[in-house]
């Protein structure tokens, strides 16, 4: 989640790479005639010697047994400048070095606009930066290159928590953000290694895969090499000895909450989720707890684990964070419409991953009927005021990064739209079916090699309910509001309005997303204006919306220059009241009738 409510899903790792359009999906099988190379990849973290508790570089080196160039005018390595609004360390990084058979690499930097495509949300292409070999490359090929560490505020708006962190005596990151990476339809089988000799005595190294040196279990593709996770330093660990194999967790610093708890908790929900989804051996899964100055409380899926963030406010509210914990771990098991790719099927993934993050945690009594209805309203308030609510499906792609009412559509809409087919599947079974058997019948078209798309998806919608449902998702992905049956939550709970005021940011919304925040479009009359916002001013500390929408209460705070000066604007950042629709708990019902 970007923000308290929102994520960024990768799905079921699969990220378009970047210059030749790689192909993204699932790791191939040995059988595959794509060409399987061995690359191993060593992180070694440098602490700041007048600062040993921080640590200001990562040197990192890529041992690959073979790449393959056609000729010197292609690319050995590349990597996009921007993923999901994130800097990556293409133009920061330095003291590149390479080698083959032959001896040292001159490598040439080339920047280009890459194709870009996308899957879940991540982005890999539009402005790259490649490198080019100076000769034609013979044998095993070493890389090695040095990153900044720093933990500095993101200069960009909302985004995953991709980029490089080295608070709290520990630094991490997403491969994302600092592994170019070889064009092409390679798989890797991967190792992970760390060198902690550079840090304080107690430091650990542990990757998506485990702890110190591991071999992922599978052979991955470039787009699922970028979408593991590192974290090192004085981090804690869950459990004490980290586990070959299933649950663990790590977090770096110091949250105002029991981390360990918390993860224990995690693990618990995740064998669940393995149970309900049919996997008798659950493979490595890592969570990764860090801290985030700016948009705590959110987190994102990443390749057989998850980030989520902690900080002030909601961002160290442990029910909220487990919502968070709930909804990005369903991402690892669900199944996705791949086809069209990335954020114009986002309605689905995310949608499901909203839906059954409190639904499947109230049925597993890891939340309570309370803290269930909580959540759910503080999403369906979200949208029944958003000005947006009914634009359709097709501006999220377009609009995703630049309206925070646009970017909370696939999750709010999408939840509320399955809310609807869950209903009317009941109902029409007779409690004899549900969601879950569409879902788990999308999963194994998946699982066949089936690429999904909402074709699919019409197919089991017609099969089960018939051809009015058809056209009923048809006018969803137009902009239709689904407004589910006052029941369809569950028999505690009952449907009501309540009034509710509109998010109304004031100016406008995409300057919140852009490098350099200069308020434009200040609308007269508006709680921004009359607490002394102008045209002109520089927002110098990015500021999260997504999670304060779904929150009638709390306030806007932006630290702005003018003149040279520095300052806080504090307001209420609402407008016009309006009839929403919310949940209320029916009276007389127990907590143990509540769960579907």
């Amino acid at each position: 989640m970007f923000g308290q409510n929102v994520c960024a899903a990768i799905g079921r790792a699969v990220l378009a790479a970047a210059i030749a359009g790689l192909v993204s999906g699932c790791a191939t099988t040995d059988e595959s005639p794509v060409k399987a190379t061995d690359l191993a990849i060593t992180l070694k973290p440098h602490a700041d010697p007048d600062h040993s508790e921080t640590i200001d570089t990562v040197a990192v080196t890529l041992r690959f047994s073979a790449l393959e160039t056609g000729d010197m005018l292609e690319p050995v390595l590349a990597m996009p400048l921007v993923v999901s609004n994130v800097d990556t360390v293409a133009t920061t990084l330095t003291d590149m070095e390479a080698s083959d058979a032959q001896g040292p690499l001159t490598l040439r930097v080339s920047d280009i606009n890459a194709p870009l495509e996308a899957a879940g949300d991540a982005e890999s292409g539009g402005p790259s930066r490649a490198w080019l070999a100076d000769r034609p490359i013979v044998g095993p090929v070493t890389v090695s290159f040095t990153v900044p560490a720093e933990a500095t505020l993101p200069p960009r708006g909302p985004a995953p928590p991709f980029s490089f962190s080295a608070d709290g005596g520990g630094v991490s990151a997403s491969g994302h953000v600092f592994l170019p990476l070889p064009p092409g339809d390679a798989t890797y089988r991967a190792s992970f290694d760390w060198d902690l000799s550079a840090l304080p005595a107690g430091a650990r190294g542990v990757t998506t895969f485990g702890e110190g040196h591991v071999i992922a279990p599978e052979r991955l593709t470039a787009s699922e090499l970028r979408m593991t996770f590192y974290m090192a330093g004085q981090i804690g660990v869950y459990p004490k000895v980290v586990p070959t194999r299933g649950f663990f967790g790590a977090w770096q610093g110091e949250p105002a909450f029991d981390a360990a708890k918390l993860l224990a908790w995690t693990s618990n929900l995740y064998g669940h989720y393995s149970e309900f989804f049919g996997q008798e051996t659950p493979p490595p899964y890592g969570v990764f707890l860090r801290y985030n100055p700016i948009n705590a409380g959110g987190g994102v899926g990443l390749y057989h684990s998850f980030v989520t963030t902690f900080g002030a406010g909601d961002g160290a509210d442990v029910d909220k964070i487990r919502i968070t914990l709930a909804h990005e771990m369903f991402h690892t098991f669900q199944p996705y419409i791949e086809s069209p790719p990335g954020l114009e099927s986002s309605w689905f993934g995310e949608g499901l991953a909203v839906f059954y993050a409190r639904r499947l945690a109230l049925r597993f009594d890891a939340i309570t009927p309370d803290g269930f209805l909580d959540d759910l309203n503080s999403g369906a308030g979200r949208y029944y005021t958003s000005l947006m609510a009914t634009e359709p499906n097709s501006e999220v792609p377009k609009r995703f990064w630049s309206d925070t009412r646009i970017r909370t559509l696939p999750y709010d809409r999408g939840m509320l739209y399955f809310a609807t087919v869950d209903d009317a599947v009941r109902k029409a079974s007779n409690g004899a079916r549900s969601l879950d058997d569409l879902m788990l019948a999308m999963l194994a078209l998946e699982q066949r090699g089936k690429v999904t798309t909402n074709a699919d998806w019409e197919e089991l919608l017609s099969d089960e309910l018939g051809p009015d449902a058809v056209t009923a998702f048809r006018g969803f992905l137009d902009g239709d509001m689904p407004i589910p049956a006052s029941d369809a939550f569950g028999p505690c709970f009952e449907r009501t309005t309540r009034p509710m005021r509109r998010y109304e940011l004031g100016f406008d919304t995409a300057v919140l997303a852009e490098p350099k925040r200069i308020v434009r479009g200040l609308v007269a009359g508006s709680a921004a204006e009359q607490a002394g916002l102008r045209n002109g001013d520089e927002i110098v500390v990015p500021v999260p919306q997504d999670g304060i929408q779904g929150n009638q209460t709390e306030m806007l705070k932006l630290k702005i220059r003018r003149n040279g000066e520095i300052s806080d604007i504090t307001y209420l950042p609402r407008g016009e009241t309006v009839e929403a629709y919310q949940w209320q708990r029916r009276d007389g019902t127990e907590d143990m009738d509540c769960a579907l």
